[in-house]
């Protein structure tokens, strides 16, 4: 499987884990002065900015291991973007839905980390 389409699968993966949360999807893949927000979702107030990671094997680490200081200060600034947008006050997020696939066992492990800045 392609880099693309894993992401777009992990990405399909985190909306229905989200979805099973609550959380309504405002947007995937959405750019903002130069900064992408996997998915933008909504519940209640929350205005969460969603970082994506899905890692098969164990030979690039864990999905969590690829989210670093600089990636989320990106999403930060994105974030602020959106966030100055609304029509409505909201309260700003940014979560991780990280997915470790391994296909050996045919196991997948969805961790959903809230507030991570």
């Amino acid at each position: 499987m392609k880099t693309r389409e894993e992401g777009r699968l992990g990405e399909r993966i985190a909306e229905w884990f989200l979805a099973l949360k609550g959380f309504e999807v405002v947007g995937r893949n959405l750019v903002y002065a130069g900064r992408e927000i996997d998915l933008l979702v909504r519940r209640g107030p929350l205005l969460v900015a969603v970082e994506v990671k899905l890692r098969r094997g164990a030979g690039f680490g864990r999905a969590v291991e690829a989210v670093d200081r600089r990636k989320l200060s990106r999403i930060e600034q994105a974030l602020a973007c959106a966030v100055a947008r609304e029509e409505r006050p909201v309260v700003p997020r940014i979560d991780l839905v990280v997915i470790d696939f391994d296909a050996g066992s045919n196991r997948m492990i969805v961790e959903h980390i809230e507030s991570v800045v």
